[in-house]
């Protein structure tokens, strides 16, 4: 998703992803878009944040779900 989107196509899937997105908590949105396949500067992008601050918060989704998968 870096720079503008280049078709309708593209115009009309970005306008839904944020409109869905914008009720979930950020941690959520990350999660969802990581899964989405995104890469950490385009999630950052989306989600109005810095690579970094994803980066941290990946790590964070991550390793929730490496404990909760041991219980």
């Amino acid at each position: 998703m870096a720079g503008e989107p280049k078709t309708e196509l593209d115009k009309t899937l970005r306008a839904l992803l944020l409109v869905n997105l914008e009720s979930m908590k950020q941690k959520q949105q990350i999660a969802i878009l990581d899964q989405a396949g995104f890469g950490q500067s385009e999630i950052a992008e989306v989600v109005a944040s810095t690579p970094k601050a994803v980066s941290v918060r990946l790590a964070e989704i991550r390793k929730e779900k490496r404990e909760n998968h041991k219980k």
